[in-house]
Formats: C-alpha cells, structure tokens, sequence
C-alpha cells in the first residue's frame, strides 16, 4: 500500500491554513484527481484510472482543530489507509453492492443501490458536515473550474448560502513548493524515465519505427515497481514531429532525428524529460538547430537560481538562442512547473508575462524544443530543484546530441 510521510501531509495543510487564514476562507475543498490526493494522502481511483469526475471531495477547514474530512462512495472508500492521520472519512452509497457477512462493519448497507454516482448525496454530506462545524454559511474555497454545469447546479440548491470561491490559485500556490517527500518522488520518477530511455536506445536500427521505440522504453519500465507506470512517451522519429496517441510506423534512415519526451509516475509523481539523438550522423543543419537550443537550454541552468523572475529567465534564454543562429525561434514558454499533473505541465510558466519568481523548494521542467518540416523534433528537457544557491538537475544524462 502506497505510504505517504506524516510530514509531508502536515507540511501541506500547515501551508494552506497559513494561506485559508490570510485569505479569510473558513475551508478548502479539493475535487480534482491530483487535488484531492495532494490534500488526503489518498489517489482515488474512481478519478485517476476510471477518469470519473464529482466522486470524491476532501475538506480541510482553517481551524486546525477539525479534522480533514474525504467523502466518497462507500465502495472505494473501504480501500484508503487506516495511516491516513487526522482524516475522517464520510460515505455515501454507490451502484456496487458491499456486504458485511461476519458483521465486520456493524451490517451493510439496506437501501437501494444508486445506478451511478450520487452528486446529490456527495454533496449532501458536504452540507452536513460545514453545518456540524459551523461554517455552513462561510466562505469556501473550491474548485469551480473543475465542476461540470449539473453538478454545480447542485451544490448551489444544497448549500445556497455559500460564499464559493475559485480554489485554483490557492492549490497552484502550494502545490509549486515541494516537500522533501515529493521532491523524493520526483527524483526517482526521473531516474526510471532515463533508465527507460538508456535501454530503449540499445534497440533503435536502421528501420526502427517510434512504435517500437516506445514498446522498447515501456517494456524498460516493467523493471521498477515502483516506476512502472509511463505517464506519456512522445518518441518521434525523422520528420514526423506531431504528437501521437497511436504511435506511426515510419522506418528510421540514417540522419533521422530519435526524439524522446517521457514522463514516469512514481506515487503520482511524474517527471518531465526529453532527449534527441540521430541515426547515424547529423546533418548541418541539424547540428546548428541542436547547438542553439543547447546554447539557451545551458543558460538557464546556469541563471536559475531564487529571486530570478521567471519572465527574465525565458527572455534571457530566447536572447541567447536568437544569437547562436536560430533566429526565428518562437515559444511561447521553456519550462514549467511540475510534479501531479497528469498533463506534465503546471503553472508557472517561464513565459515571457510571468512575474512570479523562482524560490527554493520549487521543481521546474526548462525545455528548449523545436519542430521543424523536414526536420522533425528536437528537444531537451531537464527537470530541476531550485536550491538556496542556484538549482539542481534531478536527471542525469548528458545534453549532448549523440548518434547512435
């Protein structure tokens, strides 16, 4: 069973009743798959492998004498640690039928089993449970960007006295400090998803498609339980830069550019990496395009330390890249924030608009990547801890394009 660090939970709510108290939010409410297990310790999977939404929400109040309470269907509910430290955990009935022959729990549930998921019921609970603590008219912090229109629609006729407030910058805000348990995560999630490349490299010959490129890497995986999950794999191979769900099979010939772009869950934590390589030797123009990117790519590390706005970094980055030759370079960002995102990137962004800086604590993807027609992909991405003097690359491999 996945183990979460005491500390690192602690540190979580410590930092969001810190944010709940100078915000005057009397709670915090997660609904989201990567939110709700940031906020409970626990990875529904209800939300991340059946990608159902309005499951399951966990409330943390701003009076650290509540407990956090998670409410989620019954079913699913049997199945979050009894560790889970300062939780308590509230249910509601759901399609699948649970039975308590040896009268473990006291009997079982009586009444009809729903069809589907009850967002009447869930949010139900949610109403009891802010009027047992007195907050049933206070003001909530909760994830409306995440809510479909009917579920919403609820919540609003259960609880109309709400104040409700957009929770998303509130869990951009703490989510871009790391605790040292996710920086652990994060760090082994790079080491596995440059294992997986290191191996899947040895395959690559002439003829070789993306399709199995990426069977070799994820095959490479299955090695580590605890990494074996590949959060995305976006190999192309020669001139097919476009992202593929279905991976094509085109034939490497020499001169081909091999990009890979992959991320690997470890706990829910995933990394962000990519490297190029070249069948055989690179053409000039491949070799010029690549020097630029790694030119501005080996600014960044070499800036990036607290204090430095993220805006100054990317101009400072595009600047170094528009002087080593490549002067039609255009991006809209070179680097993320990182970490539960299912989709790899969060914010911020090393945007040319983004004021906020970098400060320790932080883990930022910065990437330099080009597409080109006729060209195809290249790119490197490097995954990296802020630290008090500058920053820290959790991936090893060299930067260097290398033919294989």
């Amino acid at each position: 069973m996945l183990h979460i660090d005491e500390d690192h939970l602690k540190a979580i709510d410590e930092r969001a009743r810190f944010i709940m108290e100078r915000e005057k939010i009397d709670a915090l409410v997660a609904l989201s798959c990567e939110n709700f297990y940031y906020l409970s310790g626990h990875p529904s999977t209800f939300m991340y492998t059946l990608r159902m939404n309005e499951v399951a929400i966990v409330v943390l109040f701003r009076d650290p004498t509540r407990k956090k309470v998670i409410i989620m269907n019954d079913f699913e509910a049997s199945g979050v640690s009894a560790n889970l430290q300062g939780c308590e955990i509230r249910t509601y009935p759901t399609w699948v039928d649970v039975d308590d022959p040896l009268g473990l729990r006291g009997g079982k549930y009586e009444g009809k089993r729903p069809t589907a998921h009850q967002v009447q019921e869930m949010f139900g609970l949610f109403h009891e449970t802010l009027a047992e603590f007195g907050v049933q008219n206070g003001i909530i912090a909760i994830e409306l960007s995440a809510l479909r229109h009917e579920p919403m629609n609820v919540l609003r006729q259960i609880a109309p006295n709400l104040k409700l407030v957009e929770a998303g910058g509130i869990f951009t805000e703490l989510r871009v400090i790391k605790t040292d348990w996710e920086i652990e995560q994060l760090r082994l999630s790079c080491v596995y998803a440059e294992s997986g490349i290191v191996e899947a490299i040895q395959t690559i010959r002439t003829g070789s498609t993306a399709a199995e490129i990426a069977h070799a890497f994820r095959l490479a995986l299955m090695n580590h339980i605890e990494g074996s999950v590949s959060r995305f794999n976006m190999i192309s191979v020669g001139a097919h830069f476009a992202p593929a769900h279905i991976f094509d099979t085109y034939p490497a010939k020499a001169g081909d550019v091999i990009k890979f772009d992959v991320g690997v869950d470890v706990n829910g934590y995933g990394s962000d990496i990519a490297r190029t390589f070249v069948l055989g030797s690179p053409t000039d123009i491949v070799k010029h395009i690549y020097e630029a990117l790694r030119a501005g790519h080996d600014h960044l590390l070499q800036i990036i330390k607290p204090g430095i706005p993220m805006q100054t970094a990317f101009h400072e980055a595009m600047n170094v890249i528009h002087d080593a030759g490549l002067d039609n370079y255009n991006r809209g960002h070179l680097g993320h924030s990182a970490g539960l995102s299912l989709a790899a990137e969060e914010a911020p962004f090393i945007s040319p608009s983004e004021k906020a800086v970098f400060c320790p604590g932080m883990v930022v993807c910065l990437e330099t990547p080009y597409y080109g027609y006729g060209i195809g992909a290249i790119m490197i991405e490097d995954m990296v801890l802020v630290t008090e003097n500058g920053c820290e690359r959790l991936n090893k491999l060299s930067r260097d394009l290398i033919s294989l």
